[in-house]
């Protein structure tokens, strides 16, 4: 597991607790809010987890999201987000 994709489940699980209770459910392809495809698995993060995931990854990279190229609603899935935060650095 990369560094930005550690500290973007550990991220996740801070703000879900739930999903920590089986790491596994946490992958690269994991959707952030809804299933782009069958069978892919959906962490299913409202929009309040979400304005919280990105306050913690600010913190966590120590960028400001709105001074960088990346789209919020380009992260759609752990993976996503993960790249994102290693192009920030």
């Amino acid at each position: 597991m990369t560094e930005a994709l550690h500290v973007v489940t550990q991220a996740i699980v801070e703000i879900r607790p739930d999903l920590g209770e089986s790491p596994s459910e946490i992958t690269r392809h994991s959707a952030l809010f809804y299933a782009a495809d069958p069978g892919q698995p959906v962490l299913g993060l409202d929009s309040m987890e979400a304005l919280e995931l990105i306050a913690v990854l600010e913190r966590e990279f120590g960028v400001e999201l709105a001074d960088t190229g990346i789209r919020i609603a380009d992260l759609r899935t752990v993976g996503d987000v993960a790249d994102a935060m290693s192009g920030a650095l």
